[in-house]
């Protein structure tokens, strides 16, 4: 009598399983840095349009491939008002936080409504909306913003040309970091040769 072969289920169960396991690994990884949250792709043109933090996803944490809202953990939980060495997702953000001197993460974020800022009165702003948030402490630059003074634009200065799109100022700063970083400047170009014998 024939027994039962069971290589095709251990077969099908090596992939769960390398799943389960990758997924498991990807618990116990580091937090990413704060300047990690937004990829940047550059697109190889002479004048790069991509935004300096990439495309803006409002209020979502990033990790091991997957996006997370700041309610899916925070429903669960009630923050502390005074500041701490915040453990877990946020220790990286804390480690690098030079925000002047707001100290404070409920200062910006809803204590209430994590998937929304909070306005000085005590009401939301909208996650997609994070302009007013810095207007609460940044009024002439954010005045600035709104004429299109700082910051930068994508599209055309006409728009019977086609649409201008204004970047968001998270799309620049690190709203837990915002102050860029010294470049170093490039050097400058050589000068063009000239032919031997000509002056």
């Amino acid at each position: 009598m024939r027994q039962p072969s069971i290589g095709g289920n251990a077969r099908c169960l090596s992939p769960l399983l390398v799943l389960a396991l990758s997924l498991l690994a990807g618990c116990f990884a580091p937090p990413p840095r704060a300047g990690e949250l937004y990829r940047r792709a550059i697109a190889g043109e002479v004048f790069d349009t991509t935004p300096v933090r990439g495309e803006f996803k409002p209020l979502r944490n990033r990790r091991t491939g997957f996006e997370y809202r700041c309610s899916e953990c925070h429903s669960d939980f009630t923050s502390l008002r005074r500041q701490h060495d915040l453990p877990g997702e946020h220790s990286a953000i804390y480690k690098d936080f030079n925000h002047g001197l707001n100290a404070n993460c409920l200062n910006c974020h809803n204590p209430t409504d994590r998937d929304a800022y909070i306005d000085t009165d005590g009401a939301a702003i909208p996650a997609d909306q994070p302009a007013r948030l810095c207007a609460r402490c940044h009024g002439p630059l954010y005045r600035d913003w709104e004429a299109g003074i700082h910051g930068r634009q994508n599209g055309f200065w006409d728009e019977r040309f086609g649409a201008r799109r204004k970047l968001l100022c998270v799309q620049c700063h690190d709203p837990h970091n915002p102050r860029f970083a010294p470049l170093t400047p490039d050097p400058p170009p050589a000068p063009p040769r000239t032919e031997q014998g000509k002056a």
